[in-house]
């Protein structure tokens, strides 16, 4: 009996879209613009809705239950993955609002951090054995996800995995969970005007000013870049990961310009007790890692 696993990534300008087979390969994938605020109501929840029955009627016709469906979003979820509890003015009517129980059948809903780990996790790295593995994102702000012995880690409240709220600065600004100089405001573009004085209005303007041999935005870059390996240093201390994957827009922009000051400053910060070194490593997915994971949580998941 052939199965497959729609992932479905609800982003803030877009929604994507992924079917995967039983081995995970990408078998077609599409997106489409999320309208939140829209002038009719939930729009991109109707949307949703609609693909949803649309890619059921196809995949299911001749084999009922044969579509899984998973759904990655920002925000903290329920303990049982079927909601969104808490996400703060974004995509109105999701906190709360039960897929499973509206749609009448078992979908799977899991935070977009966790998500993009998962899927990088299930692409790649459970074939080579790997069992503990760290990811970090970053664009906005920084999410993350977490894998413990060869499983997505949730953790309480199923926050684990916001490493962009640990602190790297206790005399830093204060950010939204009230933690002072969040590794977020380090690196996210939403604070790059305010770290730069308004003289760069994104992480890619400084980093384009870097390399093109600017001293003040090499000082910047290198402040932002220090404190993220302060971090990693710090959670490698903590969880002992095999693999640190980084993620996001502002690393697949900025290429060897993060990785090698980051690995000069791991080479500052990190314990590397004999002489074993942590692999830092880049994401492979790109921008659909979120649909992708959310697919792989509902093969791994749903009933």
């Amino acid at each position: 009996m052939n199965k497959h696993y729609l992932g479905i990534d609800i982003g803030g300008t877009k929604i994507k879209t992924v079917i995967l087979d039983d081995k995970g390969t990408v078998l077609e994938q599409e997106e489409f613009l999320t309208e939140d605020g829209s002038q009719e109501k939930e729009l991109w929840k109707k949307k949703i809705i609609a693909l949803i029955g649309e890619k059921s009627e196809h995949y299911t016709r001749l084999n009922p239950g044969a579509l899984k469906c998973g759904i990655s979003a920002p925000g903290l979820v329920d303990p049982e993955n079927k909601m969104t509890l808490h996400m703060p003015e974004r995509l109105e009517g999701i906190e709360n609002f039960n897929w499973s129980h509206e749609l009448q059948r078992d979908i799977r809903i899991l935070n977009d951090g966790h998500s993009a780990c998962l899927a990088e996790y299930e692409s790649f790295y459970r074939a080579e054995g790997i069992q503990n593995l760290l990811m970090l994102t970053l664009g906005t702000g920084v999410g993350g996800g977490i894998i413990i012995d060869g499983k997505l880690y949730q953790g309480n409240l199923q926050r684990a995995g916001h490493v962009g709220h640990m602190t790297v600065d206790v005399n830093g600004v204060p950010t939204m969970t009230n933690m002072p100089g969040s590794l977020e405001h380090a690196v996210g573009n939403f604070s790059v005007s305010e770290r730069t004085g308004e003289k760069y209005k994104s992480v890619r303007q400084l980093v384009d000013a870097y390399e093109n041999g600017d001293p003040k935005a090499a000082e910047w870059w290198s402040e932002s870049v220090k404190k993220l390996a302060v971090a990693l240093a710090s959670l490698t201390n903590i969880l002992a990961p095999e693999l640190i994957i980084l993620g996001g827009g502002i690393t697949a922009g900025a290429g060897n310009s993060l990785f090698e000051p980051l690995k000069m400053f791991m080479s500052d910060y990190e314990w590397r007790p004999g002489g074993y070194q942590t692999k830092i490593t880049e994401a492979k997915l790109g921008g659909y890692a979120g649909a992708i994971g959310a697919a792989f949580f509902a093969k791994n998941n749903t009933r």
